[in-house]
């Protein structure tokens, strides 16, 4: 990010000091030695101009620069011709940063200066250029304007600097506290097992030293080896909690990718929600589908829907992208995932079927209301409620 404010910040520079091109236009025709007066005067002017964008913000030859540019100005408005006054804007952008105060006070001493200069030329009948009232106050306009916007604009910079550290504060506490859930977590799932392991170990050991009694030693092994394979099993269990997809962030993932992508989607679901043994495997069978559709398919639009058909929950995606005449090719294809979802829904008896433009002709289906090139089910029976309405 900060080479690219850079790269910005050097663009902004060359493109304002190839403007400079403009006024240099007029020094031709005149005198060898005026025009190179001229001309060494602009040179000088953009030279100091580049120090706005080339020093940091506080430094001192900012203000060294800007007085270094106001005498050029006014020399070059004396010089040459007073219309140079719309290059105050340079001086302006120069002193924009630090505080507030200083900056209005120094576009009040270039202000000060023009005016004086301008009354100086009126007082030796010096004729004003055609347009020059309107140049002039059109410049002092624009400068104010121009300390007002920046202004504005670094303030909100800051705000948002300040936003942007709030935000990663609270991602750290956040990621502070899930650390302390799971350690709670994992304080009252273990303690218990582990604390039952180490007296029964003990208990063991104190009747084989004191009694010698070989059975009942194996038979605090064996409790041992029994609680150890429960403790396995929740960790396991806790684990694979912790890993599984939540089927409401995956749908609303879904819906922001086919966005990105410039996808029109239509989504509706039918089911208020999903029992936590099959969640998983429908949510990431959402996203791998919807993936697909954003890689391969080159669709302009897809249709998703999830709805009970009997005791079966179906979940269907589809898109009007090229397809593929013939469905069972799509896992070789690479990159489909299809066989990913076969095996997600097998592991909770269900199963993954794809249909082909063809297949999708002959089986006359109503949805989706166009017609798609590909069409990805999964379906599995599964217990649920449905839903009053559409979401």
């Amino acid at each position: 990010m900060g080479r690219k404010l850079r790269r910005g910040a050097i663009g902004t520079m060359m493109f304002f000091l190839l403007q400079l091109v403009y006024p240099a236009s007029f020094l031709f025709g005149l005198p060898a030695r005026a025009m190179a007066e001229g001309m060494g005067s602009l040179v000088a002017f953009g030279a100091l101009y580049s120090v706005a964008f080339l020093t940091g913000r506080n430094s001192p030859w900012r203000i060294v620069a800007f007085f270094g540019q106001l005498a050029i100005l006014l020399t070059l408005m004396a010089s040459f011709s007073l219309s140079y006054v719309y290059l105050l804007f340079y001086p302006v952008a120069t002193v924009l940063h630090g505080s507030l105060r200083r900056t209005i006070a120094l576009f009040a001493v270039l202000c000060a200066s023009v005016g004086t200069l301008v009354a100086v030329e009126r007082a030796h009948h010096v004729p004003l250029p055609a347009g020059f009232p309107y140049l002039l106050v059109g410049s002092l306009f624009g400068g104010s304007v121009l300390v007002y916007m920046m202004r504005a604009w670094m303030a909100l910079d800051e705000t948002n600097a300040r936003l942007q550290a709030a935000q990663s504060e609270i991602a750290r506490l956040s990621q502070a506290e899930e650390r302390a859930r799971i350690g709670r977590d994992l304080h009252d799932l273990l303690g218990h097992q582990l604390s039952l392991i180490t007296l029964k170990a003990q208990v063991a050991g104190r009747i084989l030293e004191r009694t010698g009694d070989v059975r009942r030693a194996r038979d605090e092994i064996e409790q041992i080896e029994r609680v150890s394979r429960a403790t396995l099993e929740s960790v396991r269990a806790y684990v694979a909690d912790m890993r599984a997809t939540d089927w409401h962030d995956a749908w609303r993932a879904a819906e922001e990718v086919l966005a990105a992508a410039g996808i029109e989607a239509q989504m509706a679901c039918e089911i208020d929600a999903l029992p936590k043994e099959v969640e998983h495997a429908y949510a990431m069978c959402l996203r791998e589908a919807v993936t697909n559709v954003v890689r391969h398919s080159g669709a302009r639009r897809c249709a998703v829907r999830l709805w009970l058909d009997g005791r079966r929950v179906v979940l269907a995606v589809a898109d009007d992208g090229e397809g593929t005449a013939e469905p069972s090719t799509a896992s070789a294809r690479g990159g489909s995932g299809i066989s990913g979802m076969r095996a997600r829904m097998a592991q909770i008896a269900g199963e993954c079927e794809c249909l082909g433009r063809d297949e999708w002709r002959r089986r006359a289906l109503a949805w989706p209301a166009f017609e798609p090139g590909w069409v990805v089910v999964c379906k599995a029976p599964v217990p649920v409620k449905r839903q009053e309405g559409l979401s």
